[in-house]
């Protein structure tokens, strides 16, 4: 009895491990300080694109989307960085295979200091297990953030759109 439960208490703690970040609900309106990243696997028009949003530039196309904030977890007792979750999706687009993994970048190891509370993301892309894709996407303290990168399957370097921060 004590092997069998403890079996399950194993078994349920681990899979918290793998929790997966949840997906951000598009239909719901984008609220000041949310900043969303996200992809979009093109089938028909052979791409994949990713993206950084803020609020005054909400996504115009359906994407899979992800609030940045939910990629750095804080201990809330004592504002200490407690876990960097990453999301990572795969996508083909006319023979070529696509990996895309986004991590988040905490400002600073306490969320009270410099920084602290903001989070940053990375972006990291393979292209048939090459990386062809591998930068910060925003950072605290940069006074400027990628906004889109656009893989198409016929151009080997991807189109990286960088865009000056408010």
């Amino acid at each position: 009895m004590v092997r069998a439960l403890s079996s399950i208490f194993l078994f349920l703690s681990c899979s918290l491990c793998f929790a997966e970040v949840p997906t951000y609900d598009a239909r719901k309106p984008q609220r000041d300080g949310i900043t969303l990243v996200g992809m979009e696997c093109h089938h028909r028009n052979l791409t994949v694109e990713i993206g950084l949003f803020f609020p005054a530039s909400p996504p115009t196309k359906r994407m899979d989307l992800w609030n940045i904030s939910d990629l750095v977890k804080f201990n809330p007792s004592t504002y200490f960085v407690e876990k960097i979750e990453a999301v990572e999706r795969r996508c083909n687009t006319g023979g070529n295979q696509y990996r895309i993994r986004f991590q988040g970048i905490p400002g600073a190891s306490n969320a009270i200091w410099m920084c602290g509370a903001s989070t940053g993301v990375h972006a990291t892309v393979w292209r048939n297990e090459r990386i062809v894709f591998d930068d910060d996407l925003y950072k605290c303290s940069q006074d400027e953030y990628i906004g889109a990168v656009r893989f198409r399957n016929d151009v080997a370097i991807p189109e990286v759109d960088k865009r000056k921060l408010n």
